[in-house]
């Protein structure tokens, strides 16, 4: 009777496992089938008429990789899930609609755009030009233009403007707050061990203003930018680039010439091709590709409505050689991180089962990173030199920034491919720790203790011994000696000859050509067919490595992606001038949240981050 019982027992449990897992599973189809019912809306049914029009409508800032945390309802709340264009997106749609027979229009939407790397518009930019080669059209249409936007429009065939908006063109630079005097108030310090005359990543803790060293090199790096922004601008709208700056320059009386009417301005100017209203512009774009299906008024589809149609079956083919594109996106931190921030043990990881994986070939490693821990940086960079013995090549491709940690993990790749204006360099390395004894004392908590040797530390809330500082100091100096040795080696230079283009000096990917930091000019496509040629493979299919997104975050993203009024609303918020600041604050100080070398050793450059890519 016992044995009967427990068999009961065991059954019921089955049963009740059986019945959560086919309950789990009702559940996820009828998830997903609510979602391509009411959020992948109508759009997509146009694609069965000729003469659509693609909208790549930019959402947020392009990056290499959706940064996703473990908590997306958080990332709900701060709204930056689907709050961000990936680029991959744009190029394959674009790639996509060039052929594609029922695609007779491109359209460049700016309504929710913030910014990007240059790279990554001249890139963009690159696949247009040749998008219009095919002999398609390309239009814009826009309220505001901001500088990011404009630069993607001059690709257009035409560009219209609603005429209440404006053209925004100011010219790169940057300008960031000191914390120094704050500091002093709460009697507080950071301690700062660093090697590197132009390594000024922690500039803003120790001082009030920009170091001499600092400005030179921002001016030369912001300078070559800039030439490149309005070079190309000038030959995608036949200007002359005199006339560009001039007209910058002297915007303010063009303007009071004008009443003050932006539109006018970027019409005189003939940044764009012409003023429309909402209604106008629905109009034209009636004439260009007919009405839509249904409550649509434009016959086109948008940029993830169209990948969610031409998504790719799995390729159950075997004997295909492969290349693998592994991404380097984020700042670099010591072990496990979530996608979004480059962990050394992620990415040794993925880097590892690239190696252990027979039909890999080679291996693309794409970086997007100002660099970080030291430590993890090492981690990673020794499972290229892995990859490399195993007869597998790698090719290192920079997106915007492959700067300081994100030059170490390269230094060895069979060869770098960056774009003109990927900012690199800032071969350098520092430490830092914070130091709140005084802040602790002036509202009565004080620190004491013991310890055994003159090395016990009190974390923060005391100086640093000044033993340990001597221990930490050489360790940052030896640090940048390996620094300089690794990239001589892989370089094949002189380690005196890296010393003179180091210093933490930030470089363009043109002037890192010309100083011998990288090999070749190019984007990503020209990174993979080097790794082809490398490898002497004829056919390959290309295939990214990056650790699966758990599901409740794909059925967020998915939804945060489309038109729902959640993400309108947190997409659309306003930000009051108090919490611009705040955010302002908050994101310089979160810097030491990033910061876990286990040996307080950073190879980051924090003046790579957010000028152009961080916008309040």
């Amino acid at each position: 009777m016992r044995f009967v019982n427990t068999l009961w027992e065991l059954i019921k449990k089955i049963q009740s496992i059986t019945g959560t897992i086919l309950f789990l599973l009702v559940a996820l189809i009828f998830t997903l089938f609510i979602l391509r019912t009411f959020v992948f809306d109508s759009k997509t049914d146009n694609l069965s008429s000729k003469s659509s029009a693609l909208v790549i409508d930019f959402r947020g800032q392009i990056v290499e990789q959706r940064s996703f945390s473990n908590d997306p309802y958080e990332q709900i709340l701060e709204g930056s899930i689907g709050s961000n264009t990936l680029l991959r997106d744009v190029i394959k749609a674009i790639d996509l609609a060039q052929n594609d027979k029922n695609i007779d229009m491109l359209v460049l939407n700016f309504d929710r755009f913030s910014g990007a790397y240059p790279s990554k518009l001249h890139f963009i930019g690159q696949k247009i030009e040749k998008f219009k080669m095919s002999g398609k059209k390309v239009v814009s249409y826009g309220a505001i233009y901001n500088q990011a936007a404009y630069l993607l429009a001059s690709f257009s065939n035409e560009i219209y403007m609603h005429p209440q908006g404006a053209t925004l063109l100011y010219g790169y630079g940057g300008y960031q707050n000191y914390f120094l005097g704050f500091l002093e108030k709460i009697n507080a310090e950071v301690q700062l061990f660093r090697v590197g005359k132009y390594k000024s990543a922690m500039e803003p803790f120790i001082r009030s203003d920009m170091s001499s060293e600092a400005k030179a090199v921002s001016r030369e790096l912001y300078g070559g930018l800039w030439d490149d922004y309005v070079s190309e601008v000038a030959r995608q709208r036949s200007l002359d680039e005199n006339e560009i700056k001039l007209g910058i320059e002297n915007a303010d009386q063009l303007l009071m010439e004008l009443d003050g009417d932006l539109g006018q301005l970027a019409l005189k100017s003939s940044l764009i091709d012409g003023l429309k209203t909402r209604a106008e512009w629905v109009s034209y774009m009636q004439e260009q590709v007919g009405k839509g299906d249904k409550k649509q008024e434009i016959n086109q589809i948008y940029l993830r409505d169209y990948l969610s149609l031409k998504m790719d079956l799995p390729d159950l083919t075997s004997n295909k050689n492969i290349i693998a594109v592994v991404y380097a996106s984020g700042s670099i931190m010591d072990g496990e991180m979530a996608q979004g921030t480059v962990g050394g043990d992620t990415l040794s990881r993925q880097l590892r089962d690239a190696r252990n994986n027979e039909k890999v070939k080679a291996v693309v490693l794409r970086v997007e990173s100002p660099g970080g821990s030291a430590f993890a940086s090492e981690i990673i960079r020794q499972e290229v030199l892995l990859l490399k013995k195993e007869g597998k090549p790698v090719i290192a491709s920079f997106g915007g920034v492959a700067a300081s940690g994100g030059y170490w993990i390269s230094a060895n790749a069979d060869e770098i491919w960056a774009s003109p204006t990927t900012i690199t360099g800032s071969i350098g390395i520092f430490g830092a720790i914070p130091n709140i004894e005084g802040t602790l004392a002036k509202i009565g908590i004080t620190t004491d203790g013991v310890g055994t040797t003159s090395f016990v530390s009190a974390g923060i809330n005391k100086p640093v011994p000044k033993k340990l500082k001597n221990i930490i100091q050489s360790n940052i100096e030896n640090g940048y000696q390996r620094f300089l040795k690794l990239v001589a080696e892989g370089r094949g230079m002189t380690i005196e000859q890296v010393n003179e283009i180091a210093q933490g000096r930030v470089w363009s990917g043109r002037k890192a050509l010309e100083i011998g930091l990288i090999d070749h000019l190019g984007n990503i496509d020209q990174a993979i067919e080097s790794a082809a040629e490398h490898a002497n493979l004829k056919e390959y299919k290309v295939v990214t490595i990056e650790d699966e997104i758990p599901l409740q975050i794909q059925l967020l993203s998915s939804l945060f992606n489309n038109q729902s009024e959640v993400a309108q609303y947190i997409l659309n918020k306003k930000t009051s001038p108090e919490k611009i600041l705040m955010q302002k604050i908050n994101w310089k100080l979160s810097i030491f949240n990033t910061l876990n070398d286990p040996h307080h050793a950073y190879v980051l450059c924090v003046d790579c981050l957010p000028q152009f890519n961080k916008e309040y």
